[in-house]
């Protein structure tokens, strides 16, 4: 198993085989795109759209752009050098609440399946269950994010108050191995591929699962923009829809998603091979989006429920 270090995440950016260009024969208004891509996981379609050529089909050029998070993609959405990103709903919903910006969602990309998301506890920790973690610190890629929001709602489950009862603190994926060998946190909440590296290269012990109960099959990121650029753009945003819809039609096939992500990111063919990976749901639906905005507000993230239903761009027929 490659190391956590190793499974760092990287992508190329630029266009798939046989996207360098295409003719507009329908009439597309803005037939290039740049897309900002998270080189994680939940990015599989748009890589597999890119081999088979789907965005081609449409007339689109995609270029893949590299965002460490999605966060990072609302500047860019918002001055017109990023078109689309790969957003998370926990933080999209978040920065709409904000007012920092409205966003449209086109497509869904990813969700989260039981052990996609653990608790990790140190090889020698004398903790046992979640109810155990009373008083102690949990380490967590950033706070308020989805990963933050799926641990509060399982420590509540193990009858924890989230924001007394422990303390959560913000490490990197890639340092959350050391920090549990150190002693420096008792227990890291972390996401695939780093749930196996930890395990795997400190020996950490897999104390819950994080996608279970109340965040069973939880929404976790899909695409989506501004929206003035999808209001500008109906026939461009469709051919996208068109596109990624096949993706991930193809992406039901584990085997299929398994050979796209070491083209995009630096996590080797075996290590995608063991890693549990989440599902790639087919449609964009709002009730099912409206589970993460109802658990954003049961625990403050959000001053008010959005109207996720506006925020959807309707598929194209």
């Amino acid at each position: 198993m490659a190391s956590v270090a190793a499974v760092a995440l990287t992508l190329t950016a630029c266009g798939g085989p046989g996207e360098t260009g295409a003719p507009n024969p329908r009439g597309l208004e803005k037939p290039v795109l740049n897309v900002g891509v998270v080189p994680v996981p939940d990015s599989a379609p748009l890589q597999i759209a890119q081999q088979r050529g789907f965005f081609r089909e449409e007339g689109l050029t995609v270029r893949a752009k590299p965002i460490k998070a999605s966060p990072e993609a609302t500047p860019m959405l918002l001055n017109g050098s990023m078109d689309l990103a790969l957003l998370n709903y926990v933080s999209t919903f978040t920065a709409q609440d904000k007012g920092a910006i409205s966003f449209k969602l086109v497509a869904d990309s990813y969700q989260g399946t039981s052990n996609s998301f653990a608790l990790l506890t140190g090889k020698d920790s004398r903790i046992a269950t979640p109810a155990d973690l009373r008083g102690k610190k949990i380490a967590v890629p950033a706070v308020r994010s989805v990963t933050d929001l799926l641990l509060a709602v399982r420590l509540r489950t193990a009858g924890l108050d989230p924001a007394r009862d422990v303390t959560v603190t913000p490490i990197p994926l890639a340092g959350m191995g050391a920090a549990l060998r150190q002693g420096s946190v008792d227990a890291v909440a972390a996401v695939e591929p780093f749930v196996t590296g930890v395990q795997n290269e400190h020996g950490a012990r897999r104390l819950a699962d994080l996608v279970t109960g109340p965040t069973r099959d939880f929404p976790i990121a899909g695409w989506g923009g501004t929206a003035r650029f999808a209001e500008r753009n109906p026939k461009t945003v469709a051919a996208f829809q068109r596109a990624i819809g096949k993706a991930l039609r193809v992406a039901a096939d584990r085997d299929e998603v398994v050979k796209a992500i070491p083209a995009y990111t630096r996590i080797p063919a075996e290590t995608a091979a063991a890693i549990t990976l989440g599902s790639f749901p087919a449609t964009l639906d709002a009730a099912r989006l409206e589970r993460v905005a109802a658990l954003m507000r049961e625990f403050g993230y959000l001053s008010r429920t959005p109207d996720i239903a506006s925020m959807l761009v309707a598929q194209p027929r």
